[in-house]
C-alpha cells in the first residue's frame, strides 16, 4: 500500500514485469502462523474456517501458505490489475481468492469482517493528508473483537529510510529506493517497542514484538515484526 498513483503505476508495472510462475511466503509470516516460542506461541489448529485480510498482498506470495491453513483469503492492493495477476497466479494453483482496490487508509470490507489481517511490509505506508493512526484505525475497524493483526514496520536503520527526510511523528519521506519504485512515498517508522505499543493502543492489546535485521547483499532490511490482538469493547483508534 503505498502513497501516491505514480507510486501505484510503478508497483503495477513491477509486477506486471515479474510475473513469477512460482511464489513463496515471507519467511516472519511462516514463523509468526506457525512459531512456537518463548513470547509467541501458535495453535495451527485454530486457522481453519477463519477469515484472513492479506493488506498489500504484492505478488500474492503469502496466500498458498493462508489457504494451506485452512483460512478464507481476501486481499487488497492498491490496483485493479495487480489484483487480477495475483488471482490469476492463485488460480493455477487452485486458490479462490477475492481481491480488491483499497488503500491502508481506506479498507474496502465492512466492520469487524476478519478474523486476521496480515499487513506483511505493507501497513506502515500513509497517504499524503493522512497519519499511521488513520492505518490502524482501518485495520482495528475490519478485525473482530478479539481478532488478531500481523504486520512488519521498519526501524530507521534499514536501507527503506537512508537519507529520509523527516516529517515528525516518526512518518519519513523516502528519498531513495534502489529497486526505483518508492522514492517519495511516505512510510511510518519505529524506533522503539513502546512506541509501536502507543500507535495501536488502545484498539489494540496483547502485543508479542519481535525483530529482525538482515543484509541481503548489500541490502539492510532492519524490521519489527509484530502480532497483537484486537482488543475487546474498545475503540478502533491508534494513538500516533
Amino acid at each position: 500500500m503505498t502513497a501516491t498513483h505514480d507510486i501505484a503505476r510503478a508497483y503495477t508495472a513491477f509486477y506486471q514485469a515479474r510475473r513469477p510462475p512460482h511464489v513463496y511466503p515471507v519467511e516472519f509470516v511462516v514463523r509468526a502462523f506457525l512459531g512456537n516460542y518463548p513470547r509467541h506461541k501458535t495453535d495451527p489448529s485454530a486457522y481453519a474456517g477463519k477469515t484472513i485480510l492479506d493488506l498489500g498482498f504484492g505478488d500474492g506470495r503469502n496466500m498458498p501458505l493462508l489457504r494451506n491453513l485452512g483460512m478464507t483469503v481476501h486481499g487488497v492492493e492498491i490496483s485493479q490489475e495487480i489484483c487480477r495477476l495475483a488471482e490469476t497466479r492463485m488460480a493455477r494453483l487452485g486458490i479462490d481468492v477475492a481481491n480488491r482496490v483499497g488503500r491502508n487508509c481506506r479498507i474496502p470490507f465492512d466492520d469487524t469482517f476478519f478474523d486476521y489481517v496480515l499487513a506483511c511490509h505493507a501497513c506502515y505506508y500513509v497517504d499524503p493528508g493522512t497519519r499511521f493512526d488513520d492505518n490502524a484505525r482501518e485495520m482495528a475497524r475490519v478485525l473482530r473483537p478479539g481478532g488478531m493483526l500481523i504486520f512488519s514496520a521498519p526501524m530507521a536503520s534499514g536501507y527503506l529510510l537512508d537519507g529520509a527526510q523527516d516529517l515528525g511523528e516518526g512518518h519519513m519521506k523516502i528519498a531513495n529506493d534502489p529497486y526505483g519504485i518508492r522514492k517519495g512515498s511516505i512510510v511510518k517508522k519505529f524506533d522503539r517497542e513502546c512506541d509501536i505499543v502507543q500507535a495501536l493502543a488502545p484498539a489494540f492489546d496483547s502485543f508479542a514484538i519481535g525483530s529482525c535485521r538482515n543484509d541481503f547483499w548489500g541490502i539492510e532490511e532492519h524490521m519489527w515484526i509484530v502480532v497483537c490482538r484486537r482488543a475487546p469493547s474498545r475503540p478502533a483508534g491508534g494513538g500516533a
